[in-house]
This record gives structure tokens, C-alpha cells and sequence, in this order.
């Protein structure tokens, strides 16, 4: 006595190896079992009573809320920093804002401080590029202004100020 579900599955394998057209023999005999429905998919292992599937994380809730609103955020800027000096790059990552400008004036870079409300924030320079840190549409974000350092210090040269830093 056989059974007749073994013996359709054989015939399906013999056709798929004869017929086949990938380089795969056994890819195509799978590929035809499971067209001719006789695989069963595996089990659900939290189907088994007592077995839970974890919830995500609040953590990871919390950083996804994040991202989506710094997402949100940055969509908004890009239609608000239109038309402002300095060539606006606005981007969003890991639940921040980012502004990358590169004025050509201190005052290009001031109004760039003034519309993101960062007020007399001290920006750290990382000598190519002033850093600020400030928040836009309720998240983290940075302004970073590309050639700033530079600038103060044409600054300083016209006004005759001397630093500890020596060029």
C-alpha cells in the first residue's frame, strides 16, 4: 500500500529534473512541489500555546516616532529654507535634522542662525566647518555651515585680533 501523495511528489520530481530549465535541478523540483502545493510552509513557532512573539521594543517605538518626525521636519525646511544664501542641504537621519550651508558672508550665516531660532548658540568648529546644535519642528538638529571657520577668521584679520591658534 503507497501512498498516493508520495507517489504524485516523485512523479513531479522526475519532470521537474527531466523538464527543468534552471541550472538548479533541485531548485526546479522544489520550485514544482510547491506549484503543485505539496510542501506545507513551516509552523509558526509562537503558534504553540504558551509561546508569545515579542513586541517590539518601546525603545525602538520611540526611535522610529523619532525618525519619522525629524523626516517630517526636514520635508517642511526644504520648502521654508527655499531661496535662503548658501545652498541649503537639508537631510534627516536618526531621528535629526541636518542643514549643511556654505555661506559666502558672516551675514549669510547669521540669518542662517536667526531662521532656525539658534539665537547666540555656540557652534563648535571642526576647522573646516562650524557645528551648532539647535532644535527645528520639536527635534535634534544641526546647523552646519561649511567655510564659517574661515570666515572669522577674515574677520579677525580686518580687525587686527590675535588668536593663541597660529596659521
Amino acid at each position: 500500500m503507497t501512498n498516493p501523495t508520495v507517489e504524485r511528489a516523485a512523479r513531479i520530481i522526475a519532470a521537474a529534473i527531466v523538464h527543468g530549465t534552471s541550472p538548479d535541478p533541485a531548485l526546479d523540483a522544489a520550485q514544482a512541489l510547491d506549484d503543485a502545493r505539496l510542501l506545507v510552509p513551516a509552523p509558526d513557532p509562537f503558534a504553540t500555546p504558551g509561546r508569545n512573539r515579542p513586541g517590539p521594543s518601546p525603545a525602538a517605538v520611540a526611535a522610529l516616532a523619532a525618525c519619522g518626525k525629524a523626516k517630517q521636519a526636514a520635508d517642511t525646511a526644504r520648502a521654508q529654507t527655499e531661496g535662503m544664501p548658501g545652498k541649503p542641504n537639508v537631510s534627516a537621519a536618526g531621528g535629526e535634522v541636518t542643514f549643511v550651508v556654505h555661506p559666502q558672508s558672516l551675514a549669510d550665516w547669521k540669518q542662517w542662525m536667526h531662521a532656525l531660532g539658534v539665537g547666540d548658540a555656540r557652534g563648535d568648529s571642526t576647522g573646516v566647518a562650524m557645528v551648532v546644535r539647535c532644535t527645528y519642528g520639536g527635534v535634534r538638529a544641526r546647523l552646519v555651515g561649511v567655510g564659517v571657520p574661515g570666515l572669522y577668521g577674515e574677520m579677525h584679520d580686518r580687525l587686527g585680533y590675535r588668536t593663541a591658534v597660529r596659521s
